[in-house]
């Protein structure tokens, strides 16, 4: 058990290190020193990406955003520089700092793991110098409105609370289950094709098959779009189908489709076998293998 001073001079110290750790992250951000993508990067695709490169190009795709966490981390330094706004700074700088660990963890990105436990344990080592203000303040502080405030009906329907949130978080967890079941499930299409003979159709060098039933067929050295659509298939008679919007763009509504926005592109028979789709109908044959 250390004596006060010990603790004073200890949680001073902690306080002064953590905020000047954050000031040094937050200039960087602002400097355009931190989240900076190396230009070899711009030229990878998502799949070759390595954890540290896709948070990196991620949060350094808007300088704004840079400037909002910048911004928090300036706030939270300044707010433990003082001891009176210390408690509001800490909870600040852990939710912060917390978010920071998570992610270096879940995108392995083993540099900066160190710096990252070490700036939470050190606020940890505040915030719980600070557990009894705390607790007194969360816990047992009285709410602002008491049993007694309530009227009359509603505090007949007070327990009616305790059936209420565990009838709306297994309806709310069905109907996702269901959307997800409907809108995001996996047949035997879903994936990217590489095209490798291609007879009766031009350009075609990838087809995405994807969620909802759509797909992406993409041309050229940058994969552009040519077509992006629907597809149906019947797996009893081997036939698939595929429908192209006329005017397909990022705002084409794919869960309310109107049929008059779109035209057949293709219909024709299918068979897979393994990683080898092979469409055959008529004035077209196509041949694809699976990349993933």
């Amino acid at each position: 058990m250390m004596n006060k001073k010990t603790h004073l001079i200890l949680h001073t110290i902690a306080r002064y290190f953590l905020a000047t750790v954050f000031l040094m992250y937050a200039f960087a951000k602002l400097l355009g020193t931190q989240f900076l993508s190396q230009p070899q990067v711009w030229d990878k695709t998502l799949g070759q990406l390595s954890g540290f490169e896709l948070t990196w190009f991620y949060f350094g795709y808007s300088y704004e955003y840079g400037i909002f966490i910048a911004s928090s981390q300036i706030i939270a330094s300044i707010l433990l520089f003082f001891r009176k706004t210390t408690r509001v700074g800490i909870v600040l700088y852990l939710s912060i700092i917390l978010n920071i660990l998570v992610l270096d963890f879940a995108y392995s990105i083993d540099g900066a793991k160190g710096m990252a436990i070490t700036l939470t344990l050190i606020a940890l080592f505040v915030f719980l110098s600070e557990f009894q203000a705390f607790y007194q303040f969360f816990i047992q502080q009285p709410a602002l409105f008491q049993q007694k405030d309530n009227p009359q009906w509603l505090n007949k329907m007070h327990a009616s609370k305790y059936v209420f949130i565990p009838l709306i978080s297994i309806g709310l967890f069905a109907f996702t289950l269901i959307l997800k079941n409907k809108y995001l499930a996996k047949n035997e299409f879903f994936g990217t094709w590489k095209v490798a003979q291609l007879a009766g159709k031009s350009g075609w060098e990838r087809v995405y098959f994807q969620s909802a039933n759509t797909f992406s067929i993409r041309s050229g050295h940058n994969l552009k779009e040519l077509y992006f659509g629907k597809y149906q298939f019947d797996k009893a008679n081997q036939t698939i189908s595929l429908k192209a919007f006329k005017n397909a763009n990022e705002e084409s509504d794919v869960l309310k489709v109107d049929e008059n926005q779109m035209y057949e592109l293709l219909n024709a028979n299918y068979k897979i076998a393994g990683k080898e789709l092979v469409i055959d109908g008529k004035g077209v044959k196509i041949r694809m293998e699976k990349v993933r």
